[in-house]
């Protein structure tokens, strides 16, 4: 079954543009160490236009397992994470991993 690990983000209006290629940055990374495809998707009605979700699509729960072991290994991965964590251009909401039942 297909693997979507997802991460809703509230990003500082003021911020989006940065928070737009850190995530391009990561999903180009993603899909390199692994990844089917990572996207980023807006709200456009029902919350707040600052609200992302970035959704990561793995083609199963062992492909998942050994993404997430490349990316614990990957230096580029650390580095992006601690420039980020030194400005923070948005904050988590909420983070899950979903399986898809129909794949």
């Amino acid at each position: 079954m297909k693997i979507f690990h997802e991460t809703t983000w509230n990003v500082k209006p003021d911020r989006m543009g940065d928070f737009f290629k850190y995530c391009a940055t990561a999903a180009d990374l993603h899909k390199s160490l692994g990844a089917e495809d990572a996207r980023l998707m807006s709200t456009i009605a029902g919350g707040p236009q600052t609200r992302f979700m970035y959704v990561l699509i793995v083609e199963s729960e062992e492909k998942f397992g050994s993404l997430m072991k490349k990316l614990n290994n990957n230096d580029e991965w650390s580095s992006m994470n601690k420039e980020f964590a030194r400005d923070p251009c948005g904050e988590v909401v909420t983070s899950s991993l979903l399986q898809d039942i129909f794949s």
